[in-house]
C-alpha cells in the first residue's frame, strides 16, 4: 500500500511550486530586493544585531513576509528586515549567514531530521496545496486516481499527502503511475494527454483551475488536511542560537502580518503586486486575481502552538502512511513517542508569545 522509501528525495520546499514562476519575476531585479521601508543593503553593508535576511521564492504563501516588510511590521518588532529573492540552496545560504528566515514547508522535515540546521519558530498558514485534473479523466478525488497518471514529484509533501490520503481511503498509490515533470511544464501535459492529473504548491493547480481544470485534491477543503498547517517559520538556527532575541520579533512580525491579510485581502493584494514580489500577468497565466484567491482561501495563522503540534505530528504520520519515513518504530506508541518528542524536540523552536 505504500510507495518504497528510496523513492524519497530531498527537495526545496517551496521552490518546487514556486522557482519557475519566480524567475518571471521583474520587478525583483536580482537576488537581493530593497522592498518596504525595512529594507536594507546587503551585501557590503555593515549589518547591526537586529538585521534579519528573510528569503522568499515569489509564491502567494509567502505574502506573511511580503507584508510584514512592506506594512513595516518586523521593524515595529525591532528588526532590520533584507528581502532576499531565493535563486539557489537555501542549506549553503544558512550556512554562509545569508539567510535566517523563510517559508519552511514539509518538503524540509526529511533534511531536518537528517541534521539541517533549521528550526520551526512559528505557524505560517494552512491550504497551499492543490490538485488539477482534466476534466475528461473522470478524477474527482484522490480515490479516482488507481490507474492513473499523476504529475508530482516523488517523494515530494503533494505526492506524499496524496499517497496518504489514498492509504486512509483504503486506496493503493503504487498503482498511480507517477511522472515528474517542471512545474510550469505540468498543465500543458495535461492537456496534452500525458498525464491525467497533477499536484503541486500553488499557483499551478489554481492557474490549470482558472483554465477549466478539475480541483480534486487541495489543503483547503480535504478532510484530514484542511485542519493541518501546510507551512511554517523558519529560521536558521544558526542565527537562532548566535541571536535569540530575534526569535520572538519575528514571531511579533508574522502575528500581525497573518492579521492583516486576515482582514484586508484586497489590500494586501495590491501591495504584494506593487512591490514586485509575486509575478503576475505574466505567460504563465497567474493573476492578481488568482493570488487574491489564494489569500482569501488559506487561513493566516501566527502564534499558534497547539495548531504547530497538531500538524508537526499529522504531517510526520503522512509522510510514514507513504512510506517515506526511514527507521520509523513499527509500534505505535514508539512511532508517537519519536515524532511527538525525539523530533518534535530537535525541530521545533517555538518563538511566539
Amino acid at each position: 500500500m505504500s510507495l518504497t522509501r528510496r523513492n524519497f528525495v530531498k527537495l526545496s520546499g517551496v521552490a518546487a511550486g514556486t522557482a519557475a514562476l519566480g524567475g518571471l519575476l521583474s520587478g525583483c531585479g536580482g537576488q537581493v530586493t530593497n522592498a518596504g521601508d525595512g529594507a536594507k543593503e546587503g551585501k557590503g553593508s555593515a549589518k547591526p544585531d537586529n538585521h534579519v535576511v528573510l528569503g522568499y521564492w515569489g509564491g502567494t504563501c509567502e505574502a506573511p513576509i511580503y507584508i510584514g516588510i512592506e506594512k513595516g511590521y518586523f521593524k515595529e518588532a525591532g528588526l532590520e528586515p533584507e528581502a532576499l529573492l531565493i535563486t539557489s540552496d537555501v542549506t549553503a545560504l544558512m550556512a554562509n549567514d545569508e539567510l535566517d528566515c523563510f517559508e519552511l514547508t514539509p518538503d524540509k522535515f526529511k533534511p531536518m531530521e537528517q541534521g539541517l540546521e533549521l528550526a520551526i519558530i512559528d505557524s505560517l498558514h494552512k491550504g497551499c496545496i492543490q490538485g488539477a485534473a482534466s476534466p475528461e479523466s473522470g478524477i474527482k478525488t484522490v480515490e479516482d486516481l488507481e490507474g492513473k497518471k499523476v504529475a508530482a514529484a516523488m517523494g515530494s509533501i503533494p505526492q506524499i499527502q496524496i499517497a496518504s490520503q489514498m492509504v486512509l481511503a483504503g486506496k493503493d498509490p503504487s498503482k498511480v503511475e507517477w511522472l515528474t515533470y517542471p512545474s510550469a511544464q505540468m498543465e500543458a501535459a495535461m492537456n496534452a494527454g500525458e498525464i491525467d492529473a497533477f499536484a503541486q504548491y500553488d499557483p499551478w493547480a489554481d492557474i490549470a483551475v482558472s483554465n477549466g481544470a478539475t480541483k480534486f485534491f487541495s489543503d483547503t477543503f480535504d478532510e484530514g488536511l484542511k485542519d493541518y498547517l501546510c507551512c511554517f517559520v523558519g529560521m536558521s538556527t544558526k542565527t537562532l542560537n548566535a541571536r535569540p532575541e530575534i526569535g520572538p520579533m519575528l514571531s511579533e512580525g508574522f502575528a500581525k502580518a497573518a492579521e492583516f491579510l486576515t482582514n484586508n485581502p484586497e489590500e494586501a493584494a495590491d501591495i504584494i503586486v506593487k512591490g514586485g514580489y509575486v509575478p503576475v500577468n505574466t505567460d504563465a497565466g497567474f493573476t492578481r486575481d488568482i493570488m487574491l484567491e489564494e489569500i482569501k482561501a488559506y487561513t493566516w495563522s501566527s502564534g499558534d502552538r497547539k495548531l504547530i503540534d497538531d500538524s508537526f505530528h499529522e504531517i510526520w504520520m503522512q509522510i510514514n502512511r507513504a512510506g517515506a519515513m526511514e527507521d520509523a518504530p513499527t509500534d505505535p506508541e514508539e512511532l508517537n513517542r519519536y515524532i511527538d518528542e525525539t523530533l518534535y524536540n530537535k525541530m521545533v523552536k517555538y518563538q511566539g508569545k
